[in-house]
């Protein structure tokens, strides 16, 4: 067994977790396929690839975590914390710019508030 990264949920200034809330509003069922996929991911880090998980390339440093049409978008800080920055149902082929704009202002707003001490 390899070493098991840390998930943080990306809170916003007022302690809210978005991808925490999106997860929690989903069907059971929909919840526990994604925690499984989280599960992967803390026990997989940078290793685990398609089909369940990808960089999103650009020199953005972020990758998504892929359930089935849900991405939840995040970036791996301090080599063993996965910070777990946004989610959306995708509904394209290309994940829309709007979503990887969001989850860049977090991921700077996270970096600000909480590497940066």
């Amino acid at each position: 067994m390899g070493d098991v990264f840390e998930i943080i949920f990306y809170r916003d200034e007022k302690g809210v977790s978005p991808v925490r809330e999106y997860i929690q509003a989903l069907p059971q069922k929909q919840q526990d396929k994604i925690i499984a996929y989280i599960d992967r991911l803390v026990q997989f880090g940078f290793t685990l690839k398609r089909p369940a998980a990808d960089s999103l390339g650009g020199g953005l440093g972020l990758y998504e975590l892929r359930p089935d049409r849900h991405r939840i978008l995040y970036f791996f800080c301090r080599h063993k914390e996965v910070i777990l920055l946004h989610a959306f149902m995708k509904k394209t082929d290309a994940i829309p710019k709007r979503e990887i704009e969001i989850a860049l202002k977090r991921k700077m707003n996270y970096l600000e508030r909480e590497v940066s001490k």
